[in-house]
């Protein structure tokens, strides 16, 4: 039988390989399943609330927005954006400027994804990429260096590469595209489904073989998609919204914070200096929140600058 409560429960529930569920969880599925939701039934209400995909939508049939490195490989691709991608763009960049790597954690249907199929917690015994630790210089520098790949494809290629071929923009295309086959709507074909599937699956296996053979947890969104290390590199040292060290006193050094986050990362560092946690990698989940038996941490809004280097 288990602990009942507290801190004991929750190192049982770690060695159990059991997850910390909690209002945050419950929240972000919700709004994932919401967001693919009104992308899957586009077709059915003429996208009368939202048009598009992930990578270019439209809200209400008025207000365009558009992924900022999918706007970067358009550029990239044709030279020449047009002043409602400029528009588009702006809209997003202001959003997440605010946000950070929100999008990663709360819209992306990757996310609830990979999350059915990975582990949820991670022990000191863990691969060195899959338990907790700070990005070193080469782990910080690949996803740098794919979105330059990136770039350089969609110049020579002539259209956006990345965003072409991106799982997050393919699984709401999968979502319309069966809708329509179904409903038999002018335009939506089985080979379209089996394509969007295709790239999802493909996404999906990757990230499993990376973290099950090889130790490398999130490989995908740590190393692959550039969607959300953009916003990672260039938004979240100064987002207001982050996750916050409230009481330093109160931790006990258990470490079921880090152990808890996908993305690996070492957040008993940035509790002992106090400090709010920055990290490129760091996607607002609450996953680290809602494991800390201590209440050490919470998610909120912080005008305060961080002085800590990525």
């Amino acid at each position: 039988m288990p602990p009942r409560s507290g801190l004991a429960r929750r190192l049982w529930l770690t060695i159990r390989g059991v997850p910390p569920r909690g209002r945050y969880t419950v929240a972000r599925r919700l709004m994932q399943i919401i967001v693919l939701s009104l992308f899957t039934t586009q077709l059915l209400v003429s996208g009368a609330i939202i048009a598009g995909s992930l990578a270019s939508s439209r809200i209400f049939n008025t207000i365009p927005m558009m992924d900022v490195f999918a706007w970067l490989e358009q550029t990239a691709a044709t030279r020449s954006p047009t002043f409602e991608s400029v528009i588009a763009v702006l809209v997003v960049f202001t959003l997440y400027s605010v946000l950070g790597r929100f999008f990663c954690g709360w819209v992306c249907p990757m996310d609830l994804v990979f999350s059915l199929f990975e582990r949820k917690l991670s022990g000191p015994r863990a691969a060195p990429l899959t338990r907790p630790h700070s990005a070193g210089r080469v782990e910080t520098a690949i996803p740098l260096v794919m979105m330059a790949i990136y770039l350089v494809l969609s110049v020579l290629l002539g259209q956006p590469f990345f965003t072409t071929v991106s799982p997050v923009a393919g699984m709401t295309k999968l979502g319309s595209t069966l809708v329509g086959v179904i409903y038999n709507i002018p335009g939506a074909a089985i080979g379209l489904v089996m394509a969007w599937a295709t790239i999802t699956g493909f996404a999906l296996i990757v990230n499993i073989i990376a973290e099950y053979v090889f130790g490398v947890k999130r490989l995908w969104c740590r190393f692959i998609c550039p969607i959300g290390n953009t916003y990672g590199y260039v938004m979240n040292r100064y987002s207001p919204l982050r996750i916050k060290v409230t009481s330093v006193e109160k931790c006990k050094g258990c470490n079921l914070c880090s152990m808890a986050c996908p993305m690996s990362i070492d957040l008993l560092e940035y509790i002992q200096s106090g400090r709010d946690v920055s990290d490129y990698r760091c996607f607002k989940c609450g996953r680290c929140i809602e494991a800390c038996p201590h209440g050490v941490l919470k998610l909120g809004f912080s005008i305060k600058r961080s002085k800590d280097k990525q």
